[in-house]
């Protein structure tokens, strides 16, 4: 039901919604959470989906998965060791879990000139974007967690999941 959901994590997929079709924005304002989740997409005749639960789910609210995974896992590798576990709302733990990479400045000269730059290790929206694109395609039948590996070098996601293979010719029907 309803209230298997998170309140803050709704609160941000109907602002996330309102920017995506700012045209709607008076519109939106006015739907309960049942009318907002239905035009989302989130709910079917009435019942939350499993998407609703990983994306917007309160904590407790994984089991309903049951006997499917919805966990992150972030880990640190090298000189340093550390992990973290995320489970639901994934709409709000993944900003989370990208947090805590090690995000550090970079000074560096470009050639022929002297002025250095400082630039971000990562770039944050790529950080997210490949995070999001491991939680869309996850295949959680398949019982794992997604995993976000930190090296000193770089960071390395890890889902059991594929993309959807797209061919020109989808053959006979």
């Amino acid at each position: 039901t309803l209230d298997d959901l998170d309140p803050d994590a709704i609160t941000r997929a109907r602002e996330g919604f309102t920017e995506r079709y700012p045209r709607l924005a008076d519109e939106i304002a006015t739907w309960d959470d049942a009318t907002f989740l239905a035009k989302a997409r989130l709910t079917h005749q009435g019942q939350i989906t499993r998407a609703a639960v990983i994306l917007l789910g309160r904590r407790e609210s994984a089991v309903l998965l049951s006997p499917h995974m919805a966990e992150l896992t972030w880990k640190l590798v090298g000189e340093e060791s550390a992990f973290q576990h995320f489970s639901p709302p994934f709409l709000v733990t993944a900003t989370e879990l990208v947090k805590r990479i090690r995000n550090v400045q970079i000074r560096f000269n470009p050639p022929n000139e002297l002025i250095y730059r400082e630039i971000e290790k990562y770039n944050e929206s790529g950080l997210h974007e490949a995070l999001y694109n491991c939680i869309a395609h996850q295949d959680y039948r398949k019982h794992s967690r997604i995993i976000v590996i930190e090296y000193v070098d770089r960071v390395e996601f890890i889902s059991v999941g594929e993309f959807y293979e797209l061919h020109a010719d989808p053959g006979p029907r």
